[in-house]
């Protein structure tokens, strides 16, 4: 479930930014910014790369304590934080600058993804919603630390929210692939 709303919201994104400045390959994807080992996760520079930084419980609607009426339908809500990274190397800055700029303009005009607008999208996601997230240098720095990476132009999203219910099947779960 995680995968496919990250998957869409890249190729959305992907969609937006080939609209913007014609780009010939797709910029945005789904990934680490480093390995364990301290390599780079993905081949190339130039890209924005979607990683999902948290995923933390919904507790305004936490059932009733585990109390469940029988035949219920158990759900789990949940929110993520993810954060756009800007990859552009050497004289590329200025681009890397522009590129954080649109992924901002994007989530601007765009902060609701539903089946509706986002045909892509799970049929069983109901609404997400991306609020941009603001942290102090301190913060940041510990973010870029768990990342294993050095800071790069990047805006954070929390994202509102994704619904796990036991009535779920997922039978088209795509082959996982390397970049």
């Amino acid at each position: 479930m995680i995968h496919n709303v990250l998957s869409v919201v890249a190729n959305e994104l992907n969609n937006y930014l080939n609209l913007n400045f014609q780009f010939d390959e797709k910029k945005v994807l789904v990934s680490n910014l480093v390995n364990q080992d301290g390599t780079l996760a993905f081949e190339g520079s130039n890209k924005v790369v979607l990683t999902l930084l948290n995923i933390e419980e919904e507790g305004s609607l936490k059932s009733n304590m585990g109390i469940m009426k029988p035949g219920a339908k158990k759900e789990l809500h949940v929110n993520m934080e993810v954060i756009f990274t800007s990859f552009f190397t050497g004289k590329n800055y200025i681009e890397s600058l522009k590129i954080v700029s649109q992924v901002i303009l994007f989530f601007n005009q765009k902060k609701v993804f539903t089946p509706n607008n986002t045909p892509d999208l799970y049929e069983k996601s109901n609404k997400l919603i991306f609020e941009l997230q603001s942290y102090s240098l301190q913060e940041l720095s510990h973010i870029w630390g768990m990342l294993g990476a050095k800071y790069m132009p990047s805006v954070i999203y929390k994202v509102s929210m994704l619904t796990f219910s036991n009535d779920i099947v997922f039978s088209d779960i795509p082959e996982i692939r390397s970049f």
